[in-house]
């Protein structure tokens, strides 16, 4: 069944927790996300890479966000963590099925790689991090609030 990668499951947390927080750093985002340290550090170092955050060096350092969380949307994340979403390899590149073009599956497949696309394109960082029922989950320090 279809299922979101771990990584990007984690990268979406550290972004909510930097759009709700400001900076911070990794080991304090690796707590109160309650992500291996060792292993939030690579998914930020991606997301940096693609232009999502920004780090400061220093004592009091750490990691933010790159742009404005209403102009991040999903799939720039997904991207950023995975790659074009391709549901079957075929999508992209139709000579590796036997019936290229004329393949109905692959219409299929096509259609469904088009509307995630359509909703990750839709959603944006800033409504994951203003939706109150998400941010109780994506962050367990505001739990006695």
């Amino acid at each position: 069944m279809f299922q979101v990668p771990a990584k990007t499951q984690y990268a979406i947390r550290a972004l909510v927790h930097l759009a709700r927080n400001g900076s911070d750093s990794a080991a304090r985002i690796a707590e109160a996300q309650k992500i291996s340290p060792k292993y939030l550090e690579g998914i930020l170092n991606q997301l940096k890479l693609s232009g999502l955050v920004a780090s400061d060096r220093g004592r009091s350092g750490g990691y933010r966000l790159a742009k404005d969380s209403e102009s991040i949307a999903m799939i720039e994340v997904v991207r950023a963590t995975e790659g074009e979403i391709r549901p079957v390899e075929c999508v992209d590149r139709a000579n590796l099925c036997a019936l290229g073009d004329l393949c109905m599956p692959r219409k299929f497949w096509i259609g469904l790689k088009d509307a995630v696309n359509s909703y990750l394109s839709s959603v944006s960082l800033a409504d994951l991090a203003e939706d109150s029922a998400f941010a109780f989950h994506a962050n367990p320090s505001d739990e006695g609030e």
